[in-house]
């Protein structure tokens, strides 16, 4: 009886489904994508240590002091509305930079890459918009920090590609070297919903049932099975306030997030994030200052002290006509034991000068330092630059 049911169920779907083929219009569908070219080295204390890529890897070789970077994205969406009005979109970005794989493991990579960063499908109406699929969550998408007031000045200020150019985590992991790098479920496979913006707010909620997994329909629990990793969590939850308004000539936002699931390995903690930040514009200047909290997570049970990880980030901005120019600083501290903390500091000034036609050039010179609170560990001290170009389409 259960399969027949099951079986007349999915027959009518299937019939509602193609009736109403029948008089829906017909989708749009576009392509686009961005490619950019990116110069840069740095002077840093730690000599002949590799910068770029991941972090982890790179130090493990020596390092030119220089280096050259692609960065390339290419996006197919298409849209449509059904009979009954509701609209929809969906979107596949391709990164297809070449990779560096084969040079960072000398065992191992085939020299090319082609990822999907991202694919999801949105529904959206009166009622707000529904997202499934591989796409940040409520807790990435609603953070306000620099970001905010770097816009579209040099690579991006502080959450841009600064730390490919320098050795950016020699002390601790757990240091932030972007204001984004809060514990969240990233591209991780989900459902996201956002309320319709009333009174200059909107709220959301992400859902994710495994933080490992982009696409499968179930990952392991078996820390055998992990290799060893103890960042992987489950029933992860991102729930999110953002407010947008302006004030005579003042644009004011102003957003909240939290973060949470329960790790797969029993001797870490949950993990647990937050943020908050307010950005504001007036003319061509813009402003923005956050704080972001990762607490413990994924941190051993066993440690007898808070182990807490938190950064905060700040930034001025402006922009006229083909003009944007923006400083950026982002400051994190890791909690190493009762009395001692690793830190990390970083400032970036950006520019960049919009060509036309798709076509722009940009700049950053930064500056980093690194503190051990341990008397021994790697630190670090640099200042760095990067030059660019690039195109989207």
């Amino acid at each position: 009886m259960n399969k027949l049911l099951l079986g007349t169920t999915a027959l009518v779907g299937a019939s509602l489904l193609m009736a109403g083929g029948a008089y829906a219009a017909k989708p749009k569908v576009k392509w686009g994508g961005a490619i950019e070219f990116t110069a840069g080295g740095s002077d840093q204390d730690i000599e002949k240590k590799a910068f770029g890529g991941s972090a982890g890897v790179a130090s493990k070789q020596a390092s030119l002091g220089y280096a050259f970077r692609t960065n390339s994205e290419i996006k197919f969406n298409a849209s449509g509305k059904t009979d009954a009005g509701m609209k929809w979109k969906a979107e596949v970005q391709l990164e297809t930079d070449t990779s560096v794989s084969g040079i960072q493991h000398p065992d191992g990579g085939n020299g090319d890459e082609t990822v999907i960063d991202e694919l999801w499908i949105r529904f959206s109406g009166s009622w707000g918009q529904i997202i499934v699929g591989n796409q940040d969550g409520v807790e990435d998408a609603y953070l306000t920090n620099d970001g905010y007031s770097a816009g579209a000045a040099g690579d991006g200020g502080t959450d841009g590609n600064w730390q490919d150019f320098i050795d950016a985590r020699p002390t601790n992991g757990r240091l932030f070297d972007e204001p984004d790098d809060i514990v969240q479920s990233s591209d991780a496979t989900k459902i996201t919903y956002y309320t319709p913006r009333v009174g200059g707010f909107s709220a959301g909620v992400s859902w994710t049932p495994d933080r490992s997994a982009a696409g499968q329909a179930i990952g392991s629990d078996d820390p055998d099975v992990l290799g060893g990793q103890t960042t992987r969590s489950t029933n992860n939850f991102g729930v999110g306030v953002k407010y947008k308004g302006k004030f005579d000539k003042v644009k004011v936002q102003a957003s909240g997030v939290v973060y949470s699931g329960d790790a797969k390995v029993e001797t870490v903690e949950d993990p647990f994030s937050w943020a908050v930040g307010l950005g504001l514009g007036y003319g061509g200047f813009r402003a923005a200052i956050g704080y972001m909290n990762n607490g413990d997570s994924f941190q051993k049970k066993s440690n007898t002290f808070d182990n807490d990880a938190t950064a905060w980030s700040a930034g001025l901005g402006y922009s006229q006509g083909p003009v944007h120019l923006a400083v950026s600083w982002l400051h994190s501290e890791v909690e190493i034991d009762a009395s001692d903390d690793d830190e990390s500091d970083v400032i970036v000034v950006g520019a960049t000068y919009m060509l036309g036609g798709g076509a722009k050039v940009f700049a950053d010179v930064f500056w980093l330092d690194q503190e051990s609170g341990e008397a021994g560990d790697t630190e670090n001290e640099g200042v760095g630059f990067l030059v660019g170009v690039g195109v989207k389409w």
